[in-house]
């Protein structure tokens, strides 16, 4: 999905981070391995899975579709984080960093959704 001209979301894995010009922004609960603290611009733990959540999905608990649907709900009760990360990426733009690898698989492509869908909410 393309996004709308005033809103700029890239995703990537804090391991092998895309070059956009974006502020670096890692979504992730507990800080990765082997990474440095000045390789992101900040660092919002409470917009990535908690951990109870992220664990029952690595055990295979809970089915990819069961971990979006949990996660989308754990966000939503933070609509000032979504506000702000959608801000972000009105203005500055925004990278999305997380540990995972695949987008088609990972929290950031979820957390992208909601924050379009947010933008799209407040045009309509």
């Amino acid at each position: 999905m393309a996004d709308a001209p005033d809103i700029r979301i890239t995703l990537g894995s804090v391991y092998h981070p895309p070059e956009d010009p974006y502020p670096r922004l890692l979504i992730m609960r507990r800080w990765p391995r082997g990474i440095a603290k000045g390789a992101v611009d900040q660092w919002e733990p409470a917009l990535g899975p908690t951990n109870p959540l992220l664990d029952a999905y690595n055990a295979h608990e809970v089915t990819w579709d069961e971990f979006a649907a949990r996660y989308r709900d754990e966000q939503l009760l933070r609509p000032n984080l979504i506000e702000w990360a959608a801000r972000m990426a009105r203005t500055t733009g925004v990278t999305l960093l997380c540990g995972s690898h695949p987008d088609e698989e990972c929290h950031r492509s979820l957390l992208a959704a909601l924050i379009r869908e947010h933008v799209a909410g407040q045009a309509g």
